[in-house]
This record gives C-alpha cells, structure tokens and sequence, in this order.
C-alpha cells in the first residue's frame, strides 16, 4: 500500500484569515480602509468569535492591519511598504544569515538596471526632482542625514522604474546597508563625496539606457569598495 500521507484538516481561523489576505491583496480593502466589524464577519463566515479573533491576529502579526481599539476601533489594512522587506533583510544579517559582501553584490546587481530602466522612463519632472537632490547633495548635515541626504537619487531612480517590487528590493538593500554602516559612522565625504551622482543623473535625463546603466555600475563600485574597505578595517579593530 502506498505511504499516503495523513490530510491535515485547515483550522477556521487560517481559512477565514486567507480569504481576508485575498481581499486585501485584490484591492477589495485598500490600505487605510477598515475590515468589517467582529459581528459582520462572524456572520459571513458562519464561525465562532473566537476563529474571527484569531484570524484578526494572524493578520495583525504579519503586519497586514493594525487593530485599534475605541468607538471607531477595528482592524485597519496597513500600507504594504518596503520598510517590511528592510526590516526581514535587516534580521537575515544580524542572524549571519546575509554577509555585508553579499548585500553589496546585490547592489552591483540589481541598480544597473535601476539606472536602465529610470532613463527609459524619465519624465520632465523627474529630471527636476534628481537634479534638485543633486544639489542638495552638498549641503552639511550630520551623520547620518548626510547619508539619507545622498542616497535620495538611488530612491527617486527605483520609484522611477514603475516597478514597486524591483523599488522594494533597492530601498531595502539601501536601508539595510544604511543599518550596518551605521555602526561604524565613517566620514561620508570619504566614502561618498558631494556630486558622485552626476554623470549618472546626466545620463537618466538623456534617456540613455545603457550610459545610466554604466554610470550607476561605476559609481556603485568605488562606493562599495570604500565601505567595504572601511568595513573590514573596522571588525578588525573590534575583533581585537
């Protein structure tokens, strides 16, 4: 006889918890809009408060609403943003289960084609806005606002992709080698000096695609092997 093995019957909560994920993500509940009440999906469900409660939480730990209590209280749909996929990227690393080169490999990566595809969609007013943060770019400021202040081209380009999961996926290697450099504060003059972004931004502005892809791979080089030589210098010094 064959090994079949055992069906494992689905709890309540865990259907009644898909099927509102499913409504989210279709769009049915927007983010900022409210689930209904405890009492309207008891009934649509034909299920107990307590499977209606837990399917809540379920939703709730896995960052898809925000319950709030009160008159107006309920369970809320949260905006889907890249500050999850930051914070599970950030996790990864602090676990051992990313390295610091391995993050910067995704960069060299994944950005090229950023700068690609922004220039084939460069609009006018993106122009503006790029080169509006390349002038601020010199402006002194504190560690760390001088490296959110230099890293606002990187995240005007993905939002210019159009594509909100190759946008996540770079404002999260952004964010999370933010993270770790934090740690060691170098001087972001050295690293990452005013005007770097030029060339690039020329370059999206012109709609040439292959000259941005070019420009941002060797900007992200020399960058990446500044900090990943301040980096190495700096386990060194702590491992002692």
């Amino acid at each position: 006889m064959e090994n079949f093995k055992p069906i494992k019957q689905i709890k309540a909560s865990d259907e009644v918890a898909q099927q509102l994920r499913t409504a989210i993500f279709d769009g049915t509940y927007p983010a900022g809009s409210k689930l209904p009440s405890e009492r309207e999906l008891i009934e649509s469900f034909m299920v107990s408060r307590t499977v209606v409660r837990e399917a809540i939480k379920g939703l709730e730990a896995s960052g898809l609403v925000e319950v709030r209590q009160g008159a107006t209280g309920g369970a809320f749909v949260k905006a889907i943003t890249f500050e999850r996929m930051s914070s599970a990227c950030n996790d990864l690393f602090f676990m051992g289960k990313l390295s610091f080169t391995e993050l910067c490999e995704a960069r060299l990566l994944i950005e090229p084609m950023i700068a690609r595809m922004a220039a084939r969609n460069c609009t006018p007013a993106d122009a503006e806005a790029l080169l509006q943060a390349h002038n601020c770019e010199s402006d002194t400021l504190v560690y760390p606002e001088t490296v959110v202040l230099r890293q606002k081209v990187h995240y005007l380009l993905a939002d210019m992709t159009d594509n909100r999961f190759l946008a996540g996926i770079t404002k999260s290697l952004l964010q999370v080698l933010a993270n770790i450099t934090n740690q060691f504060e170098p001087d972001t003059n050295t690293i990452h000096p005013p005007g770097l972004h030029l060339s690039l931004i020329n370059a999206v502005i012109a709609n040439d695609e292959d000259a941005a892809a070019q420009a941002m791979y060797s900007h992200l080089k020399g960058f990446l092997d500044r900090l990943q030589r301040i980096e190495a210098d700096f386990r060194s010094q702590t491992d002692k």
